[in-house]
């Protein structure tokens, strides 16, 4: 019988999420950070029925796919859960967590193509939402640790790059000489809960996430990112909610850019602090024009963006040859957008402030008869039932889906597969040494 602080020799026979499943003394074992086929010897922390969870006190036969991790804060930052893998194991991981979830969720033998690597596994991402803890004199900024919301001080994150770990040394030296008092989550109180900052062509933007109005001055921050950065602009974020929600509905702007301005596939934009884009761009442009071939263009009449954000996607796959319908419930990511079409001289392209269950279906009618084409890239709840059963009463021929969370994904394709057939399905490393892959999935409407 297993009990709490056992040491057991335990062996990895398959994978689960980002963890491996063996099986010692009949119980079903879970334990992070090891590879398939590794044996090791295992301390139990947890046990419920026949189902254990344990960390590794030492590794007994490696595997030949083990990488020498070089980050020090790897095992305790929740960041990264991969960092152990070689990067072509991490992608056959990946491959298989996707085959993994259709066939158990879904119920679909499909074909999932190899994943596609990420033209960068460090330095990758140009977004970065981190954390303040710790006290005044003494502030801690980083990712939390794994299954806490504990904040690890992380100095340098791989993922980030070097205007990551510049911008963090910085803000940290300004909190602690101006005595900023970082947020408790336990008591809901402190000055600063976050540091959010994008970095795209040069230009940076600096969101300071603060619990109420900012009352520090900003001005030795501001003197700081002068010293390093080129273009950047600064704002004020001010969020009073008792959740995980990182930004709060009023944004300040203080100084400097007031968004980033950039090209990505010949579609003009501009980024505000709280527009989505997708933090690795080389993924990001694969997946994009993947889209569009997918899509057949060639056939359609009218093409409709569900879950559009500021209208990226939307305005590469437009074309004076037909209608595009963007639909976004979000605001103030509906003005970019149309910001964007502006931008792009796209005038046959309508954003639609509102709910996919509820416009989507007025786009349809409107236009019944034509051949319709339909994009959905949702958060990582997916679509979920009623969404689901609109596009199935939609009558829309092709279905391409953006996922970025493949138990989700297969959840909603059970419920599509009655009407659509899968086509197509191909991971993207959008996030390495992380267990997290976007998926692209297109769906054909079936002929009977």
């Amino acid at each position: 019988m297993l009990k709490v602080n056992d040491v057991v020799i335990y062996t990895a026979q398959s994978y689960a999420n980002s963890e491996t499943v063996g099986v010692v003394d009949c119980y079903t074992l879970f334990v992070p950070f090891m590879i398939v086929g590794e044996t090791a010897r295992v301390k139990i922390n947890y046990v419920k029925g026949n189902v254990a969870y344990g960390d590794v006190v030492e590794l007994l036969a490696p595997s030949a796919k083990r990488r020498k991790n070089a980050c020090p804060h790897f095992g305790r930052c929740g960041g990264c859960a991969l960092s152990h893998m070689n990067y072509a194991e991490q992608l056959e991981f990946k491959r298989n967590k996707v085959t993994s979830n259709l066939k158990k969720i879904a119920k679909l033998d499909v074909e999932v193509l190899p994943c596609v690597p990420s033209p960068k596994t460090v330095g990758y991402r140009n977004k970065l939402s981190l954390p303040v803890s710790g006290r005044k004199g003494d502030v801690k900024i980083g990712m939390y640790r794994r299954n806490s919301h504990s904040v690890v001080n992380v100095e340098k994150c791989d993922l980030g790059g070097d205007f990551a770990t510049k911008l963090v040394s910085m803000f940290k030296k300004y909190c602690n000489e101006q005595h900023v008092e970082p947020y408790n989550e336990r008591t809901f109180t402190g000055e600063v809960r976050h540091l959010v900052a994008r970095h795209i062509d040069g230009q940076l933007l600096v969101t300071v996430v603060s619990n109420g109005e900012f009352k520090h001055d900003l001005q030795p921050f501001v003197e700081m990112l002068s010293a390093t950065f080129d273009k950047f602009g600064l704002f004020v974020n001010v969020n009073t909610l008792k959740n995980n929600v990182i930004l709060g509905k009023v944004t300040q702007h203080v100084c400097g850019l007031q968004y980033i301005e950039g090209e990505h596939l010949g579609v003009k934009y501009r980024l505000r602090p709280n527009s989505f884009f997708q933090v690795n761009d080389g993924v990001k442009d694969a997946i994009y024009l993947k889209v569009k071939e997918l899509l057949d263009l060639s056939k359609t009449e009218v093409l409709v963006d569900c879950f559009s954000g500021v209208g990226i996607l939307t305005n590469i796959l437009a074309n004076e040859r037909y209608d595009t319908f963007a639909i976004e419930i979000e605001p103030s990511a509906v003005r970019d957008a149309n910001e964007m079409v502006e931008l792009n001289n796209s005038p046959r392209v309508t954003n639609v402030c509102g709910d996919v269950t509820v416009e989507l279906p007025k786009i349809v009618a409107a236009n019944n008869g034509k051949r319709l084409s339909l994009v959905v890239d949702p958060p990582r709840k997916g679509l979920g039932e009623t969404i689901c059963n609109t596009l199935l009463q939609a009558n829309v021929d092709s279905i391409v889906y953006i996922s970025c969370d493949s138990a989700t994904l297969a959840r909603d394709l059970s419920l599509l597969s009655t009407k659509y057939t899968v086509t197509y399905v191909e991971p993207y490393d959008m996030f390495p040494h992380t267990d997290q892959v976007e998926t692209l999935v297109c769906l054909e409407r079936k002929q009977n």
